[in-house]
Protein backbone atom coordinates (compact mmCIF):
# COMPACT_ATOMS: atom_id res chain seq x y z
CA UNK A 1 0.00 0.00 0.00
CA UNK A 2 2.81 2.35 0.93
CA UNK A 3 4.56 1.56 -2.36
CA UNK A 4 1.38 2.43 -4.24
CA UNK A 5 1.03 5.71 -2.38
CA UNK A 6 4.68 6.58 -3.04
CA UNK A 7 4.31 5.84 -6.74
CA UNK A 8 1.16 7.94 -6.93
CA UNK A 9 2.83 10.82 -5.11
CA UNK A 10 5.79 10.66 -7.46
CA UNK A 11 3.57 10.69 -10.52
CA UNK A 12 1.66 13.65 -9.13
CA UNK A 13 4.86 15.59 -8.42
CA UNK A 14 6.09 14.90 -11.94
CA UNK A 15 2.81 16.12 -13.38
CA UNK A 16 2.97 19.32 -11.31
CA UNK A 17 6.56 20.00 -12.44
CA UNK A 18 5.58 19.40 -16.03
CA UNK A 19 2.67 21.83 -15.81
CA UNK A 20 4.87 24.42 -14.08
CA UNK A 21 7.53 24.19 -16.76
CA UNK A 22 5.07 25.06 -19.48
CA UNK A 23 2.67 27.11 -17.42
CA UNK A 24 3.76 30.48 -18.93
CA UNK A 25 4.46 29.96 -22.62
CA UNK A 26 5.02 33.07 -24.78
CA UNK A 27 1.73 34.65 -25.75
CA UNK A 28 3.06 35.44 -29.23
CA UNK A 29 5.69 34.06 -31.55
CA UNK A 30 8.76 36.16 -32.41
CA UNK A 31 7.34 37.59 -35.63
CA UNK A 32 4.10 38.58 -33.91
CA UNK A 33 5.96 40.37 -31.11
CA UNK A 34 8.06 42.21 -33.70
CA UNK A 35 5.07 43.09 -35.88
CA UNK A 36 3.00 44.47 -32.98
CA UNK A 37 5.95 46.39 -31.54
CA UNK A 38 6.88 47.94 -34.88
CA UNK A 39 3.30 48.92 -35.62
CA UNK A 40 3.04 50.61 -32.21
CA UNK A 41 6.37 52.37 -32.77
CA UNK A 42 5.29 53.69 -36.16
CA UNK A 43 2.06 55.03 -34.61
CA UNK A 44 4.10 56.72 -31.83
CA UNK A 45 2.59 54.47 -29.19
CA UNK A 46 5.97 54.14 -27.56
CA UNK A 47 4.93 52.54 -24.27
CA UNK A 48 3.34 49.64 -26.14
CA UNK A 49 6.31 49.43 -28.50
CA UNK A 50 8.74 49.17 -25.59
CA UNK A 51 6.61 46.49 -23.91
CA UNK A 52 6.36 44.37 -27.05
CA UNK A 53 10.01 44.74 -28.01
CA UNK A 54 10.96 43.69 -24.49
CA UNK A 55 8.58 40.74 -24.81
CA UNK A 56 10.41 39.74 -27.97
CA UNK A 57 13.81 39.97 -26.26
CA UNK A 58 12.67 38.15 -23.12
CA UNK A 59 11.11 35.24 -24.97
CA UNK A 60 13.22 35.10 -28.13
CA UNK A 61 16.65 36.60 -27.28
CA UNK A 62 18.25 35.07 -30.37
CA UNK A 63 15.66 36.33 -32.82
CA UNK A 64 16.84 37.94 -36.04
CA UNK A 65 15.03 41.06 -34.83
CA UNK A 66 16.80 41.22 -31.43
CA UNK A 67 19.40 43.89 -32.29
CA UNK A 68 16.82 46.11 -33.95
CA UNK A 69 14.49 45.65 -30.96
CA UNK A 70 17.22 46.80 -28.55
CA UNK A 71 17.87 49.91 -30.60
CA UNK A 72 14.20 50.73 -31.01
CA UNK A 73 13.64 50.46 -27.27
CA UNK A 74 16.28 53.15 -26.84
CA UNK A 75 14.67 55.27 -29.58
CA UNK A 76 11.24 54.88 -28.00
CA UNK A 77 12.54 56.08 -24.64
CA UNK A 78 14.19 59.05 -26.35
CA UNK A 79 11.08 59.99 -28.31
CA UNK A 80 9.08 59.76 -25.08
CA UNK A 81 11.57 62.21 -23.47
CA UNK A 82 12.56 59.52 -20.97
CA UNK A 83 16.16 60.63 -21.20
CA UNK A 84 17.79 58.64 -18.35
CA UNK A 85 16.16 55.46 -19.71
CA UNK A 86 17.23 56.34 -23.26
CA UNK A 87 20.84 56.96 -22.17
CA UNK A 88 20.92 53.63 -20.32
CA UNK A 89 19.45 51.80 -23.34
CA UNK A 90 21.84 53.40 -25.85
CA UNK A 91 24.78 52.59 -23.57
CA UNK A 92 23.58 48.99 -23.27
CA UNK A 93 23.39 48.80 -27.06
CA UNK A 94 26.92 50.07 -27.65
CA UNK A 95 28.21 47.66 -25.00
CA UNK A 96 26.43 44.67 -26.54
CA UNK A 97 27.14 45.59 -30.18
CA UNK A 98 30.59 47.24 -30.37
CA UNK A 99 30.83 46.64 -34.13
CA UNK A 100 27.31 47.67 -35.08
CA UNK A 101 26.96 49.93 -38.14
CA UNK A 102 24.43 51.90 -36.09
CA UNK A 103 27.05 53.22 -33.63
CA UNK A 104 27.31 56.71 -35.24
CA UNK A 105 23.56 57.08 -34.73
CA UNK A 106 23.79 55.71 -31.18
CA UNK A 107 26.60 58.08 -30.19
CA UNK A 108 24.79 61.01 -31.78
CA UNK A 109 21.58 60.21 -29.90
CA UNK A 110 23.51 59.82 -26.66
CA UNK A 111 24.63 63.40 -27.25
CA UNK A 112 21.09 64.51 -28.06
CA UNK A 113 19.73 62.77 -24.95
CA UNK A 114 22.03 64.92 -22.85
CA UNK A 115 21.57 68.03 -24.99
CA UNK A 116 17.81 67.93 -24.57
CA UNK A 117 18.41 68.22 -20.82
CA UNK A 118 20.65 71.28 -21.11
CA UNK A 119 19.60 74.24 -19.00
CA UNK A 120 20.37 77.96 -18.78
CA UNK A 121 23.91 79.33 -18.49
CA UNK A 122 23.47 80.15 -14.80
CA UNK A 123 22.95 76.48 -13.89
CA UNK A 124 25.16 73.40 -13.73
CA UNK A 125 26.46 72.45 -17.19
CA UNK A 126 26.89 68.70 -16.68
CA UNK A 127 24.42 67.87 -19.46
CA UNK A 128 26.19 70.29 -21.83
CA UNK A 129 29.55 68.68 -21.07
CA UNK A 130 28.27 65.16 -21.70
CA UNK A 131 26.54 66.19 -24.91
CA UNK A 132 29.73 67.95 -26.05
CA UNK A 133 31.72 64.78 -25.43
CA UNK A 134 29.42 62.45 -27.38
CA UNK A 135 29.19 64.78 -30.38
CA UNK A 136 32.99 64.85 -30.44
CA UNK A 137 33.00 61.05 -30.54
CA UNK A 138 30.83 61.12 -33.66
CA UNK A 139 33.09 63.65 -35.38
CA UNK A 140 36.36 61.98 -34.41
CA UNK A 141 35.37 58.36 -35.06
CA UNK A 142 32.91 58.73 -37.92
CA UNK A 143 33.78 61.97 -39.78
CA UNK A 144 32.11 60.79 -43.00
CA UNK A 145 28.97 59.46 -41.35
CA UNK A 146 25.66 61.20 -42.14
CA UNK A 147 25.55 62.04 -38.44
CA UNK A 148 28.83 63.98 -38.51
CA UNK A 149 27.28 67.16 -39.96
CA UNK A 150 24.49 67.02 -37.39
CA UNK A 151 26.98 66.45 -34.59
CA UNK A 152 29.10 69.39 -35.74
CA UNK A 153 26.10 71.74 -35.58
CA UNK A 154 25.11 70.46 -32.13
CA UNK A 155 28.70 70.72 -30.92
CA UNK A 156 28.74 74.43 -31.74
CA UNK A 157 25.62 74.88 -29.63
CA UNK A 158 27.17 72.96 -26.73
CA UNK A 159 30.34 75.03 -26.90
CA UNK A 160 28.32 78.24 -26.84
CA UNK A 161 26.45 76.99 -23.77
CA UNK A 162 29.64 76.03 -21.95
CA UNK A 163 31.35 79.29 -22.89
CA UNK A 164 28.21 81.20 -21.93
CA UNK A 165 28.34 79.67 -18.47
CA UNK A 166 31.94 80.81 -18.04
CA UNK A 167 31.01 84.27 -19.36
CA UNK A 168 28.15 84.45 -16.85
CA UNK A 169 30.65 83.89 -14.00
CA UNK A 170 33.22 86.27 -15.50
CA UNK A 171 30.56 88.98 -15.80
CA UNK A 172 29.63 88.50 -12.15
CA UNK A 173 33.22 89.15 -11.07
CA UNK A 174 33.92 91.98 -13.49
CA UNK A 175 30.79 93.90 -12.51
CA UNK A 176 31.93 93.68 -8.88
CA UNK A 177 35.42 94.96 -9.79
CA UNK A 178 37.01 91.61 -8.92
CA UNK A 179 39.36 91.97 -11.87
CA UNK A 180 41.64 89.06 -11.00
CA UNK A 181 38.81 86.50 -10.84
CA UNK A 182 37.22 87.95 -13.98
CA UNK A 183 40.48 87.83 -15.93
CA UNK A 184 40.96 84.20 -14.96
CA UNK A 185 37.54 83.26 -16.31
CA UNK A 186 38.08 85.16 -19.57
CA UNK A 187 41.42 83.40 -19.94
CA UNK A 188 39.65 80.03 -19.64
CA UNK A 189 37.15 81.01 -22.33
CA UNK A 190 39.91 82.03 -24.73
CA UNK A 191 41.78 78.79 -24.00
CA UNK A 192 38.87 76.40 -24.37
CA UNK A 193 36.18 78.16 -26.43
CA UNK A 194 37.94 80.68 -28.71
CA UNK A 195 35.57 79.88 -31.58
CA UNK A 196 32.43 81.09 -29.77
CA UNK A 197 30.57 84.37 -29.78
CA UNK A 198 30.77 84.21 -25.97
CA UNK A 199 34.56 84.58 -26.30
CA UNK A 200 34.12 87.82 -28.22
CA UNK A 201 31.70 89.14 -25.59
CA UNK A 202 34.14 88.14 -22.85
CA UNK A 203 36.94 90.15 -24.48
CA UNK A 204 34.60 93.13 -24.81
CA UNK A 205 33.66 93.01 -21.14
CA UNK A 206 37.29 92.63 -20.13
CA UNK A 207 38.23 95.72 -22.15
CA UNK A 208 35.50 97.71 -20.41
CA UNK A 209 36.67 96.45 -17.01
CA UNK A 210 40.24 97.51 -17.81
CA UNK A 211 39.01 100.97 -18.84
CA UNK A 212 37.09 101.30 -15.61
CA UNK A 213 40.12 100.21 -13.58
CA UNK A 214 42.50 102.56 -15.47
CA UNK A 215 44.56 99.61 -16.80
CA UNK A 216 45.53 101.33 -20.05
CA UNK A 217 48.13 98.85 -21.34
CA UNK A 218 45.86 95.87 -20.69
CA UNK A 219 42.92 97.72 -22.19
CA UNK A 220 44.93 98.29 -25.36
CA UNK A 221 45.54 94.54 -25.67
CA UNK A 222 41.87 93.75 -25.12
CA UNK A 223 40.69 96.39 -27.61
CA UNK A 224 43.04 95.05 -30.26
CA UNK A 225 41.73 91.52 -29.70
CA UNK A 226 38.15 92.77 -29.86
CA UNK A 227 38.80 94.58 -33.15
CA UNK A 228 40.37 91.44 -34.55
CA UNK A 229 37.37 89.34 -33.57
CA UNK A 230 34.89 91.78 -35.06
CA UNK A 231 32.84 92.47 -31.95
CA UNK A 232 29.89 90.45 -33.28
CA UNK A 233 26.70 90.69 -31.20
CA UNK A 234 25.25 87.52 -29.63
CA UNK A 235 22.84 85.53 -31.84
CA UNK A 236 19.11 86.18 -31.60
CA UNK A 237 17.14 83.97 -29.24
CA UNK A 238 16.49 80.58 -30.81
CA UNK A 239 18.91 81.14 -33.69
CA UNK A 240 21.88 78.90 -34.36
CA UNK A 241 25.13 80.59 -33.28
CA UNK A 242 27.19 81.82 -36.23
CA UNK A 243 30.70 80.62 -36.87
CA UNK A 244 32.99 82.73 -34.71
CA UNK A 245 36.66 83.41 -35.40
CA UNK A 246 39.29 81.44 -33.56
CA UNK A 247 42.08 83.29 -31.82
CA UNK A 248 44.16 85.52 -34.08
CA UNK A 249 47.50 87.25 -33.32
CA UNK A 250 45.98 90.01 -31.18
CA UNK A 251 43.84 87.57 -29.19
CA UNK A 252 46.86 85.29 -28.78
CA UNK A 253 48.81 88.25 -27.38
CA UNK A 254 46.04 88.99 -24.88
CA UNK A 255 45.86 85.33 -23.89
CA UNK A 256 49.65 85.13 -23.52
CA UNK A 257 49.54 88.14 -21.19
CA UNK A 258 46.83 86.51 -19.06
CA UNK A 259 48.67 83.18 -19.03
CA UNK A 260 51.90 84.86 -17.94
CA UNK A 261 50.14 86.33 -14.96
CA UNK A 262 47.85 83.41 -14.02
CA UNK A 263 49.33 80.28 -15.54
CA UNK A 264 47.86 77.83 -18.03
CA UNK A 265 44.38 76.51 -17.38
CA UNK A 266 43.21 72.95 -16.87
CA UNK A 267 41.41 72.68 -20.20
CA UNK A 268 38.02 71.14 -20.85
CA UNK A 269 36.57 68.73 -18.34
CA UNK A 270 36.96 65.00 -18.89
CA UNK A 271 33.25 64.69 -19.73
CA UNK A 272 33.47 67.33 -22.45
CA UNK A 273 36.54 65.81 -24.08
CA UNK A 274 36.29 62.04 -23.71
CA UNK A 275 33.12 60.41 -22.36
CA UNK A 276 33.44 56.89 -21.05
CA UNK A 277 33.11 54.70 -24.13
CA UNK A 278 31.94 51.18 -23.44
CA UNK A 279 32.98 49.68 -26.76
CA UNK A 280 36.58 48.51 -27.25
CA UNK A 281 37.01 49.64 -30.84
CA UNK A 282 39.74 52.16 -31.67
CA UNK A 283 39.77 53.46 -35.26
CA UNK A 284 43.07 52.96 -37.07
CA UNK A 285 45.17 56.02 -37.82
CA UNK A 286 44.56 57.37 -41.29
CA UNK A 287 41.17 55.76 -41.87
CA UNK A 288 38.26 57.97 -42.67
CA UNK A 289 35.64 55.78 -41.14
CA UNK A 290 35.01 53.81 -37.98
CA UNK A 291 34.92 50.07 -37.40
CA UNK A 292 32.03 49.49 -39.76
CA UNK A 293 33.91 50.46 -42.91
CA UNK A 294 35.01 53.40 -45.04
CA UNK A 295 31.74 55.25 -44.62
CA UNK A 296 32.08 55.33 -40.84
CA UNK A 297 28.73 53.68 -40.20
CA UNK A 298 26.74 52.10 -42.98
CA UNK A 299 23.55 51.30 -41.09
CA UNK A 300 20.48 53.25 -42.04
CA UNK A 301 18.71 55.25 -39.37
CA UNK A 302 16.33 53.10 -37.39
CA UNK A 303 14.51 55.72 -35.39
CA UNK A 304 12.45 57.41 -38.05
CA UNK A 305 12.57 61.20 -38.56
CA UNK A 306 15.75 63.25 -38.29
CA UNK A 307 16.75 64.52 -34.89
Amino acid sequence: MSRLLSASAGALALAVLSLTACGNPPKLNADAYYREATEAFQHKNYDVAIKQYKGLLDNFPFSDHAEEAELRIAHAHYKSKQYPEAIAAFNDFQRMHPLSPHLPEVYYLLGKSYMDQMTTVDRDQGASENAHGWFRVVLERYPTSPYAAKARKRLIQCREALAGHELYIATYYLKRSNLKAGENRVKGILENYPDTTAATRAVEQLAEAYAKAGEESHETLARAALAERGGDPPPAAGADPPAAPANGPATDTLLADLTTRYGAGQGLSAAATAPSLLDPVTPKTGTKGGPSGPSGGGGGAIGGPDY
